[in-house]
């Protein structure tokens, strides 16, 4: 019975398949065959649309060309500029230039200049007047208006024994943009541009036929071809020139077109035969199928392995596996579909913060219902939770057991949110950052910033006491357009910059930092020189002024790399001194105080920690050079002198001669000892502490510059000024000025913030 119904059923849809099939291949074969028509039309007009951009790429090379020589050539300016007729030098010269062009330019086959004051005409192998000319017609057509357009198709005869060609010509006056002292004319034989299309396409195929602005075909004979071979039209922007290609073969073309219809009318006509067929034979097996249906409602269905009926397998065994079978693969689909959906989630949110979404706020709100997010409300703003002293944890942790703290973290900032029942949107959008979208509806004062304080506190907090490290919040503003997110998300990962000045384990607000205004990295720079000066020539006051430097950063609100490219200029500059002193000091600067001060800046969290460990490695080596320095047999004297400097600063006499008799030495001897020991030449000492102390008095007092150059050693107020302009850049009086200046802005910015 088994048999007879699976032969009745396969007997009954048989015809329905050999129709079905025998129509598929035809239909196939037709589609591959529309399918090839197509892909040569598009091959055909996208050969077509390159031949184009050939030959215009082409002329507009020739165009720049001549308009850079018509402006850097001398031979082509000093032609047209000559004001004596037939100067053979000139023409000489410029006969090589028009040459030289036209061996560089394979393309052009002649170039001829038109000198307005005289008429005169001068080509690579000719020369004469206008009215001699075989061109004088064009000539004088284009000396009344002339383009930068080529021209349509034309014939020039420049020699009657070579006979004529057909040409198109570029005119350009001279001198550019005022064209009042001539005129050069370019020649491209139409057989050449020919030749560039031609190349491209295969004659016994397809054809390209290319017409100027007047319709008049550029190269060859016009074709006689009907529309409808006419596949493509282009119209270049540059020439205005028509292209227009096609295939030769068209009644082949036109019989796949027919043969498609054909057996798309037989594809409908078999369709309805089918399904005529299908509803006779389905009526005809239907009693069978309800039996089975009614055997299926009265008995429940066998276990797998089991409904053996007279020792063969019952089919509804397979019917059970098969519906297990797709069932595990349904599981299998619907893990596979909550990990996309974790992806897409993912992929939407950086495309927010990043400014690359094209969603509406519909759009967007449907796409949470999708993927189970939170509704967007009307305003949103963007906060960023960063780990702190990140490679601390990363060496701490094993990966498993990152991933497992950065879960959690997750997981406790978003039920501290629901805690305060707040819509949040959290993504980690790097390895160290779990970024924040907190959506929150206009008029709402529940996250002022009293609150949001408390609620991130309670983050920071509970991460600190539970988790073992420490996290900093940076806040960007609130957004209440779609395509603000990105400022928002830019303003809390600016606020994280200002990490190590502001210390970490706390929240950093981008409003706060943009009201502080920034200080100039380059008014460190200064400090940090004499920092290490006063290091170098062992000063004990440089470990105050180092102190005071730090205490001057904190204040200048500086961000993390902007710290940093200051303490890399200390080192730069550190080196640059140690270079400058003894063999020894310098190798053990090398060997031993850079390697540690570079890992102490490259480690350093915190602007603190940074003052305290670098601090303590120029200590070591400040403690090391002093010991070198007090076995050398003149390092006190070299001491006394420049202390001697320090106080007599501002006596005029003071010199290498009146040191050395202080100190029983020859002045060559004390300026050798001088520059070994400290670096610096005696003279440049003088002028820094001078100079110094004269800035102090021209900012701090009244007293005019002739009070201040006598104060400081100078006798004369120009040698003083002199001086002064050369170390600083500007005179005494300008510095004065721009000192008031600077400090009146200061103090009106105070009053503001205050």
């Amino acid at each position: 019975m088994r048999k007879s119904w699976f032969k009745r059923l396969l007997l009954s849809y048989m015809p329905i398949f050999v129709i079905v099939i025998t129509f598929i291949f035809f239909v196939f074969f037709q589609l591959f065959s529309e399918q090839s028509r197509q892909e040569a039309l598009n091959a055909n007009k996208t050969l077509s649309l390159q031949a184009m951009r050939m030959v215009d790429t082409s002329l507009k090379v020739i165009d720049n060309m001549i308009v850079l020589e018509s402006i850097n050539s001398k031979p082509l300016n000093d032609f047209f500029k000559s004001s004596i007729t037939s100067d053979p030098y000139i023409n000489i010269q410029t006969v090589q230039k028009l040459k030289e062009i036209i061996n560089y330019y394979p393309l052009i086959d002649s170039i001829y200049l038109v000198r307005n004051s005289d008429g005169y005409v001068l080509s690579e192998a000719t020369n004469g007047y206008i009215s001699s000319y075989p061109d004088q017609n064009f000539i004088e057509q284009y000396q009344i208006s002339k383009t930068p357009k080529w021209t349509g198709v034309r014939t020039f005869e420049p020699f009657k024994m070579k006979g004529s060609k057909q040409v198109v010509s570029l005119v350009r006056g001279l001198p550019y943009m005022k064209n009042d002292l001539g005129m050069i004319v370019v020649n491209v034989a139409a057989d050449s541009l020919n030749r560039l299309t031609q190349d491209m396409l295969d004659s016994k195929v397809s054809f390209i036929q290319v017409k100027d602005a007047s319709g008049k075909p550029l190269f060859g004979s016009p074709m006689d071809v009907p529309p409808s071979q006419v596949y493509s039209q282009y119209v270049s922007s540059y020439t205005n020139w028509k292209y227009d290609s096609g295939l030769l073969n068209s009644s082949f073309v036109s019989a796949v077109s027919y043969l498609y219809n054909l057996w798309f009318i037989v594809g409908l006509v078999m369709i309805a035969i089918g399904f005529i067929w299908m509803i006779y034979v389905s009526r005809r097996n239907s009693k069978p199928i309800e039996a089975i249906a009614a055997r299926f409602s009265s008995y429940s269905l066998p276990v797998v392995g089991g409904g053996w009926w007279k020792g063969k397998p019952d089919e509804f065994v397979f019917i059970e596996s098969a519906f297990d079978q797709i069932l595990e693969q349904s599981k299998q689909y619907q893990e596979k579909y909550r990990e996309d959906l974790h992806v897409r989630t993912r992929y939407m949110f950086r495309q927010l913060i990043e400014g690359d979404s094209s969603l509406t706020v519909s759009e967007w709100k449907a796409e949470a219902d999708r993927l189970n997010l939170p509704q967007p409300l009307d305003q949103s703003r963007i906060l960023i939770i960063e780990i702190d002293k990140y490679g601390d944890f990363c060496k701490n942790y094993s990966k498993v057991d990152q991933d497992l703290l950065k879960f959690t973290l997750r997981t406790v900032v978003d039920e501290i949110a629901s805690k305060w029942d707040c819509q949040l949107w959290s993504e980690w959008t790097s390895s160290s950052n779990l970024s924040l979208m907190l959506f929150e509806e206009r008029d709402h004062d529940r996250f002022e910033d009293t609150v949001l304080l408390r609620f991130a506190e309670q983050i920071i907090t509970w991460t600190h006491q539970n988790l073992k490290f420490t996290i900093t919040i940076g806040v960007g503003g609130f957004t209440e357009q779609l395509g603000d997110i990105p400022k928002s998300f830019k303003g809390a990962m600016e606020a994280l910059k200002y990490k190590i000045v502001l210390g970490e384990n706390r929240l950093i607000q981008s409003e706060d930092i943009s009201s502080q205004g920034i200080a100039e990295v380059y008014t460190h720079l200064g400090e940090i020189r004499s920092i290490i000066q006063s290091f170098r020539m062992l000063k004990e006051h440089w470990s105050d002024d180092y102190e005071k430097w730090f205490e001057q950063l904190k204040k200048s609100f500086l961000t993390n790399d902007e710290i940093f490219s200051l303490m890399n200029y200390l080192i730069y500059y550190i080196g640059r001194e140690m270079s400058g002193m003894s063999k020894e000091i310098y190798n053990r600067w090398v060997q031993e105080g850079l390697p540690k001060l570079t890992v102490k800046v490259d480690n350093s969290y915190s602007l603190e920690q940074l003052r305290h460990e670098t601090k303590q490695v120029l200590t070591d080596h400040y403690e090391m050079m002093k010991q070198l320095q007090d076995e050398k047999q003149y390092s006190n004297i070299i001491r006394d002198i420049c202390r001697l400097i320090e106080r007599d600063y501002a006596n005029p006499d003071l010199s290498l001669e009146m040191l050395g008799d202080r100190f029983h030495l020859n002045a060559k001897y004390v300026s050798k000892l001088f520059k070994e020991n400290t670096g610096q030449r005696f003279v440049d000492f003088l002028i820094d502490i001078r100079m110094k102390e004269a800035k102090h008095l021209l900012t701090e007092t009244d007293y005019s510059v002739q009070e201040v150059a006598e104060r400081v050693g100078y006798a004369h107020a120009i040698s003083f000024t002199r001086v002064f302009k050369r170390t600083t850049g500007s005179a005494p009086g300008e510095y004065r000025n721009d000192q008031k200046l600077k400090l009146t802005g200061e103090n009106d910015s105070a009053v503001e913030n205050g």
